[in-house]
């Protein structure tokens, strides 16, 4: 007897016949960019580090000096309090080095729901000291789009395929995948406007576990924001199997580029 278990980033979805019973799933520390390779931050100089209570929980970009997006859907996990969050900037290793920032406001996408319009954005109590190693990445326009089939860098920390530390910056590259397909290959319902989907074939090329809310890049712009994957469960009498489904899925930032500007706007106006 096999029984499929569809496991959403965060999110598990236990299928049995037609009944479905969606268990939230706690963020991990196994931060993992899968077929990836080491890089000094000097060449990605707009990825930071988010970190509550201290530790490292999961990615963001910087996109001024003061404002970093990042991944909304940690918030269902950790209350959204700016006290409790730092980010770190400048440095290639995960927990050291470069300079830590006080998180000071916390806005998350209002339609944001468990995985959709997966995006919130940080102001920091003060500006980034801007350097080689830390520099705001421009986003893409509204309306802006990326070909089918382009090139996409994707960085973020963790082990690497064998699980070893020290945990390094690291980025891979994958293929924009065409939004018709996304959507056949993926559940809809985990999909809106406001999502684009990057990937290859074989799922082992992207994002892991506790990358969320990092960069997706294209042409040294800002594409979009890493959201969530769907890893499938097979439970059989004798051992339990993974496999990757092969797209992820990106909150797309020119989709979402007049909330954004609004949000800054609203967000700095009053300081």
């Amino acid at each position: 007897m096999l029984i499929p278990v569809i496991l959403l980033f965060l999110q598990a979805q236990y299928w049995h016949g037609d009944a479905r019973v969606v268990k939230p799933m706690s963020p991990t520390k196994n931060a993992k960019i899968l077929g990836g390779h080491d890089i000094d931050i000097t060449e990605a100089p707009y990825q930071v580090s988010v970190h509550f209570l201290g530790i490292y929980s999961w990615g963001g970009v910087l996109v001024d000096k003061d404002i970093v997006l990042t991944s909304a859907r940690i918030f269902n996990f950790f209350p959204s309090h700016p006290a409790l969050f730092k980010i770190r900037a400048g440095s290639s290793i995960i927990d050291e080095g470069g300079e830590l920032y006080q998180v000071e406001k916390i806005v998350i996408h209002p339609y944001h729901h468990v995985i959709t319009y997966n995006l919130a954005v940080f102001r920091l109590s003060k500006p980034v000291t801007l350097s080689d190693k830390v520099a705001p990445i421009p986003m893409m326009e509204s309306g802006e789009e990326v070909p089918d089939g382009a090139n996409l860098q994707v960085t973020g920390w963790g082990f690497n395929e064998n699980e070893d530390w020290p945990v390094m910056l690291q980025r891979v590259e994958v293929p924009k995948v065409n939004w018709d397909l996304c959507l056949y290959q993926l559940d809809p319902e985990a999909l809106t406007e406001a999502n684009l989907c990057a990937g290859v074939p074989a799922g082992d090329k992207g994002f892991f576990d506790g990358d969320e809310g990092g960069p997706l890049v294209y042409n040294g712009k800002l594409a979009g924001v890493s959201s969530h994957f769907i890893t499938i469960m097979e439970i059989r009498p004798d051992n339990i199997t993974f496999s990757r489904l092969p797209d992820q899925v990106y909150t797309k930032v020119s989709a979402l580029r007049s909330w954004i500007d609004e949000t800054i706007q609203n967000m700095t106006s009053h300081i």
